[in-house]
């Protein structure tokens, strides 16, 4: 197994500590209803790979302090930010955590640690580190179902690790299982299997106080008060793991997202709309839209909006794609100085109330094609915090993708299985996939003229998944569809249709 490194990228934020072990007092609920717990575990000092601290601590805690922020009302919250090292210890902690869990309840479950895959490995032998320092062990994917299989009820799994991906099978090039199947498990994934998954960490009067992943940053924007529970698309004061996962894609750029099921209706978070309307001002900015993610030989220029609720100085951080990795180290950083970009802060100059409109433009040699990461950053007091971050795709002037398909050759839907699958294209581009039946008719379109991001995939290209269901959000009745690819390279199109793939009926 290689050695993966976990990346940094040295940024000052003051993150105030919190216990090192925590747990809400439990909540008496009536008979009947739905009960939520919550454990929430770090892992940051290692003994084979690099420290992360304090990274994972302050990703607990920014977990916690989203989670408790709704209207959930979690009757078990435990923390354990301070790592675990060995499997036992961390199956004691799942079941004391979750022992009065019924088929009613919810449990939640988060863990941020460093992740391995490599692409020899099944999606059972992924396996996330376990350490406190002193000692280090790892917990496989299927180890890590076989724990959560003793826990009656729902379980929602968030993992925070490089390759994390890799145990739905998504995100690879390979043609791997999921080992969360099934009705009873919602999963959501900080990267792709072949992706790494970002942390920065800072120093603070010397000491390691500042750090958290980009991944816990979005997704705790996107369920807390402080970020306007902004992944909520139609404010109705709950967030569904679909419009959750379309949040994560537009605003965290580092890795790929990757959930099960795909696409769900089930509500990961609630909140009351009108305390959220009450407390909007803790906002600094909020309604971030691109005009688009694809730059093009005419006009690279990246065209952002987004409504400045509260006074605040604001940067730029532009973070190109290269020797398949984002080079941090190497970042261009642009102030917005009301209007005007500068390399350096003008002092007291921050943004006016209202609707801003910017436009920035991606340096480029002639022909040359990659993605750059734009990342927003408002500061405070000197202290930046990342509010968005949007991948860029830049395809090159011209070029055949050489375009192909690597799916598998049946699934059953009503078993939960999804169709998971892999197209190669040799560079970025933008990409419309469609399933159709064998008579030609559109039965799901999956994306239509997306950028692709960089997930890694060898060959380069990206992954999709279609979960059998038709336009209409039923299952599509049994039979065999084929996957249409279409490329978009600077106005040119290419086309590629896959072999057929059987949709098994299991009720049929």
């Amino acid at each position: 197994m290689s050695r993966i490194l976990s990346c940094f990228l040295a940024l000052w934020l003051t993150l105030p500590f919190f216990a090192a072990a925590q747990e809400l007092p439990p909540t008496p609920t009536p008979d009947g209803e739905t009960v939520y717990r919550a454990l929430l575990m770090g892992c940051d000092n290692f003994l084979s790979q690099p420290s992360t601290t304090p990274s994972s601590y302050n990703n607990v805690r920014n977990m916690a302090e989203a989670l408790t922020g709704g209207t959930m009302a979690f009757q078990t919250l435990v923390t354990h930010p301070e790592g675990v090292s060995t499997t036992g210890e961390m199956a004691a902690l799942i079941l004391d955590t979750f022992s009065d869990a019924d088929e009613d309840d919810v449990s939640y479950f988060y863990l941020s640690t460093h992740g391995l895959w490599e692409e020899d490995m099944t999606a059972a032998q992924m396996v996330l580190l376990l350490s406190d320092g002193q000692r280090e062990s790892a917990v496989s994917a299927y180890m890590l179902r076989t724990m959560f299989d003793q826990i009656p009820g729902k379980k929602v799994l968030i993992i925070d690790a490089c390759h994390a991906g890799a145990m739905l099978g998504k995100g690879v090039s390979t043609l791997l299982g999921n080992v969360f199947q099934g009705e009873d498990y919602t999963v959501i994934c900080s990267s792709g299997g072949a992706e790494e998954s970002w942390f920065w960490s800072g120093d603070i009067d010397g000491e390691h106080l500042a750090g958290a992943g980009y991944f816990s940053g979005a997704l705790s924007r996107a369920l807390s008060v402080e970020g306007g529970f902004a992944a909520d698309d139609n404010h109705d004061g709950a967030i569904t793991l679909s419009e959750l996962k379309r949040y994560l894609l537009s605003h965290h750029g580092a890795s790929t997202v990757r959930t099960y099921p795909e696409n769900s209706d089930e509500i990961i978070f609630s909140y009351d709309p009108e305390e959220a309307s009450y407390h909007r001002r803790r906002a600094l900015i909020e309604g971030i839209s691109y005009e688009s993610d694809v730059l093009t030989r005419d006009d690279p220029t990246v065209y952002f909006s987004f409504n400045v609720v509260s006074r605040v100085q604001l940067a730029y951080q532009l973070v190109y794609h290269r020797g398949g990795r984002w080079d941090f180290d190497n970042a261009t950083l642009l102030y917005d100085n009301d209007g005007e970009f500068s390399p350096e802060p003008m002092a007291g100059r921050t943004l006016s109330l209202g609707l801003k409109e910017r436009a920035i433009t991606i340096e480029r040699e002639d022909d040359s094609s990659g993605y750059v990461l734009l990342q927003l950053l408002t500061i405070e007091r000197g202290i930046p915090s990342v509010a968005s971050s949007r991948v860029l795709c830049v395809p090159p002037d011209t070029g055949d993708p050489a375009l192909a398909v690597n799916a598998p050759a049946l699934f059953a839907p009503e078993d939960g299985e999804e169709l998971t699958f892999s197209v190669a294209h040799l560079f970025p581009c933008e990409l419309t996939i469609t399933i159709e039946d064998m008579e030609g008719h559109t039965v799901r379109r999956l994306s239509a003229r997306q950028g692709t991001r960089p997930e890694r995939l060898s060959p380069q290209g990206s992954s999709f998944t279609w979960d059998g269901r038709n336009s209409s959000g039923d299952i599509a009745g049994e039979g065999l569809y084929c996957i249409r690819v279409r490329a978009y390279v600077n106005g040119e199109r290419y086309e590629f249709v896959s072999d057929p793939v059987m949709l098994l009926s299991v009720s049929g």
